[in-house]
């Protein structure tokens, strides 16, 4: 159970970071596109989205490859990343349930809730607003990153290496020779040498 809770808190440590560099540039983000903030909020979640995907992906590939090793002391199973996935979005789950369920009889206080559960989603926004910030959106944008442990722990589990292919170099083509161009003067002295060396070599 240790090693469960153990990976569970690093997927939410990822989210977390991520979600962290979101709420440090929303300000200047805000400042910088003035009136267009509201309709660039959605590509901006999405870019801190990519990040958060990252940083799971990459240590739970990295879990996968270390636990698929005959030496390792645990069981290890493909969905093993998914489990740690569940395990980590416990505590967001418990909070957006929480704040979601509670009312307050002032508006402004329900203005304020609302928009903090957006913020503290912020990375997931983007999902939430496409399905027109549903109850059921939230919990549907926080069992993404479930599924993101599970891509990540199942490449390392079978050796899966995208971003290998995908920035992979492709092989440089061997130079080919230089071909002189036909107007070239040079070209005739070459056929001379070549007719003169060919005549002193039938002598």
């Amino acid at each position: 159970m240790k090693i469960y809770i153990k990976n569970g808190v690093r997927v939410l440590y990822d989210y977390i970071v991520a979600l962290i560099f979101f709420m440090i540039f929303i300000y200047p983000f805000m400042v910088l596109t003035k009136d267009s903030f509201n309709s660039l909020l959605t590509w901006y979640s999405l870019l801190f989205f990519l990040f958060a995907f990252f940083l799971i992906y990459a240590e739970m590939k990295e879990a996968g490859i270390k636990e698929k090793n005959p030496h390792y002391e645990y069981s290890h199973y493909p969905l093993k990343g998914l489990v740690y996935g569940l395990i980590g979005v416990i505590p967001i789950a418990l909070v957006t349930g929480i704040f979601t369920f509670i009312h307050f009889s002032s508006d402004i206080a329900e203005r304020i809730k609302h928009v903090g559960i957006n913020a503290f989603l912020g990375p997931l926004y983007f999902m939430i607003r496409w399905m027109k910030e549903a109850v059921p959106a939230y919990f549907a944008a926080i069992l993404v990153i479930p599924v993101i442990a599970a891509l990540g722990y199942l490449a390392g589990y079978f050796g899966i290496d995208i971003t290998g292919k995908i920035f992979k170099k492709q092989p440089q083509e061997q130079q080919k020779g230089f071909t002189k161009s036909p107007w070239n003067p040079t070209l005739n002295q070459d056929n001379v040498k070549k007719k003169k060396s060919s005549k002193t070599g039938g002598q």
